[in-house]
């Protein structure tokens, strides 16, 4: 490839040069200079030569993940005296299939004194809705005493469930929203509620395996 490249070089600075010496002579030397050479330097005859090809190799790797975006805010200042309800929304973003929990810490609103004669625990419900890619899912209600450690607990979002959670199936949930709920009834035990009440519930969101 470079003789040839060299060649093709010193034959058009040799008609360049008898170009200013006369039109028809330089012509005349170049034909015949180029002829000398063989086929090949003539936009006609010239050959094509093999294909050449680029290859580039692109790979990339998105890892599986899946986290509360933005977690449930705290709800306090409840009136735990009357019946009623609270609700809290979370972010979350999971980009597979995933497996969510609730858990509760204790079962219910638990007395933070433990006085004598006053109402240790107050009973709760919690129910979770989640949007995934494939539409939302209505968890149900469940009672936050079925959200602890306890054993073989029916409620399909427990911890400690027969699949240990809620599985998404094949849904994902990128760039979602969910909401946590709430609800009480009038305390029906004959001991009083007084004081401060506290539980800490917590969402647990897993790659499935």
């Amino acid at each position: 490839m470079n003789q040839s490249f060299a060649s093709l070089t010193v034959a058009l600075v040799a008609t360049a040069t008898l170009a200013s010496a006369g039109a028809a002579s330089a012509q005349s030397f170049a034909a015949a200079d180029l002829a000398a050479f063989g086929p090949g330097y003539s936009a006609s005859d010239a050959p094509l030569g093999a294909p050449t090809e680029l290859r580039i190799d692109l790979r990339g790797r998105i890892e599986a993940r899946c986290e509360l975006v933005t977690p449930p805010a705290a709800m306090t200042q409840l009136h735990l005296t009357d019946p009623g309800q609270a609700q809290a929304s979370f972010a979350l973003d999971c980009n597979t299939p995933f497996v969510l929990r609730v858990r509760s810490n204790h079962g219910g609103f638990t007395n933070e004194e433990a006085s004598v004669g006053v109402e240790p625990v107050l009973p709760y419900e919690v129910a979770v809705e989640v949007e995934t890619d494939m539409g939302r899912q209505d968890l149900g209600w469940c009672e936050a005493a079925a959200l602890t450690d306890t054993p073989d607990s029916a409620c399909i979002y427990a911890p400690t469930a027969a699949e240990r959670g809620w599985s998404s199936g094949e849904a994902t949930a990128i760039g979602q929203r969910g909401s946590l709920r709430l609800r009480w009834t009038e305390n029906q035990s004959e001991r009083p509620l007084l004081g401060a009440y506290q539980d800490t519930v917590v969402i647990e969101l897993e790659v499935r395996s």
